[in-house]
């Protein structure tokens, strides 16, 4: 029902007689509603590429990936065999060294003399075996190289002890006055110290691996000689002289 107030404006739509319509809008007037959207092409294209990504790409991420996995596996697998294994360098001592017709010549700065040391190395592990092929000592007056000699190569078992011996021989050998010095110095007291060295190409092999090669190098220092009145022999004081070895 109608209010019957003027002054209150009216609601709800305008009566529109049938057969009648509103007039259009003045010219240069805006659109007084919403216009549709453009109209978008569609590319046949786009809905390929957003539904099938590139595969390549996909083939090179799942690459990379087993990649890194097979690498992370395989350096677990070293670990827990080193952890097995847990091999270790074997362990050399010189047990003997005697010394025969030493002379030292201070007229030609030479020296002469006959060395013979026995060696006691001992294989700690007990999983792996070692293999010398080809051994090299040599024997030095602090860093003067008096002479140098090649080993028999051997083998050594699981926990096993082997003894070798090496004969060391110098015949007017040149070393320098400074150094005929200082030998006939130790010599005086009774005491001459020699240093020994031995460079070995051993195998190092674990049952089910593939050998290992590694060039050991072993340092035998501060071996006491005792030199007899005469200063011509003398044999080792002290006692055994455990070496340092190094791979």
């Amino acid at each position: 029902m109608a209010s019957s107030d003027p002054s209150r404006p009216a609601t709800g739509y305008p009566f529109v007689p049938n057969g009648m319509h509103y007039p259009p809008p003045p010219a240069g007037s805006a659109y007084p509603y919403q216009a549709p959207p453009p109209h978008q092409p569609i590319n046949p294209y786009s809905y390929n590429n957003q539904t099938y990504p590139n595969q390549r790409a996909i083939f090179l991420r799942r690459l990379i990936v087993a990649l890194l996995i097979f690498t992370g596996i395989f350096f677990i697998i070293l670990f827990i065999c080193w952890l097995v294994i847990r091999p270790h360098f074997p362990e050399f001592r010189v047990t003997s060294l005697s010394l025969s017709n030493f002379n030292v010549s201070s007229s030609s700065s030479s020296v002469t003399g006959t060395w013979n040391a026995r060696f006691q190395v001992s294989n700690p592990n007990k999983k792996m075996t070692i293999s010398y092929d080809e051994i090299k000592t040599s024997i030095f007056y602090k860093s003067e190289l008096l002479s140098q000699t090649m080993v028999h190569p051997f083998k050594q078992g699981k926990r096993n002890v082997t003894n070798f011996d090496a004969e060391y021989g110098a015949t007017s050998s040149y070393i320098g006055g400074r150094t005929v010095s200082q030998i006939n110095s130790d010599e005086g007291r009774g005491l001459v110290s020699f240093n020994l060295r031995i460079v070995a190409d051993a195998a190092l092999k674990v049952e089910g691996f593939w050998p290992r090669r590694r060039l050991l190098r072993v340092y035998c220092n501060d071996v006491e000689v005792g030199i007899s009145g005469n200063g011509r022999s003398g044999n080792l004081t002290g006692g055994a002289v455990r070496c340092s070895v190094y791979a």
